[in-house]
């Protein structure tokens, strides 16, 4: 099947109409209010890894994390409540793709600039083998792709969900798999978290810094 952009939607160039600049609103802000958690979580992460596990896999959900704190949280807690929170940032971004239509994906071009080239590869693939894409790769930006091409989002649930209850559960199981280092790693950061956080709060703060400066060129 080849997804082309929904004609219902915003598809049009120019303004977006009041519904869809709601929407985009809408989707904007709830990505905001997840990278600024996800920016928190990866802050604070050598404390919250060893005290506050699963807090920190629902703010920071990115694999490195969520590696760590699997061996310390509850199997089935963590493969549904970690699904859920990546399924709320895909949703958000499914309807934000939506609400710009295919205008979109040159802000998602503008936005990825370090794999630009990657999403345009992606966009053909994308268009020819949607469903396969979502189900077997569901991400942020391909949650994107679903949303500008018209995917229904009853369909885009149906293909993410299951794709991500079977990556969060192969990440149990390569937890367990490592866990002796894995504990003897979370052993090691916390004798040293204090001092880990304030490098870390640092590198952070300086790449945040970085990347606004390259998008104010002239502030």
């Amino acid at each position: 099947m080849v997804l082309t952009p929904d004609p219902l939607g915003p598809t049009k160039d120019g303004p977006l109409d009041g519904d869809a600049q709601r929407q985009a609103q809408w989707a904007g802000g709830a990505l905001a209010i997840l990278s600024a958690g996800s920016l928190a979580g990866a802050s604070s992460s050598l404390y919250l890894v060893n005290h506050h596990p699963l807090l920190l896999a629902l703010l920071s959900p990115i694999g490195r994390h969520l590696i760590l704190v699997a061996p310390l949280i509850d199997p089935v807690v963590f493969v549904l409540a970690v699904s859920a929170r990546r399924m709320l940032f895909y949703l958000a971004s499914y309807s934000l793709g939506q609400a710009l239509g295919p205008p979109g994906l040159v802000w998602i071009e503008a936005r990825a600039r370090m794999f630009g080239r990657f999403v345009r590869w992606l966009e053909p693939i994308f268009q020819r083998y949607g469903h396969a894409v979502v189900l077997f790769a569901v991400g942020p930006t391909t949650s994107a792709f679903a949303g500008i091409y018209g995917m229904p989002v009853r369909t885009f649930t149906a293909l993410a969900i299951p794709s991500l209850i079977l990556r969060m559960t192969l990440i149990v199981y390569l937890a367990e798999w490592f866990e002796a280092p894995i504990r003897a790693l979370l052993a090691w950061i916390d004798l040293y978290w204090v001092e880990g956080t304030v490098i870390l709060v640092a590198l952070i703060g300086g790449y945040q810094f970085h990347t606004w400066r390259r998008a104010h060129p002239a502030a």
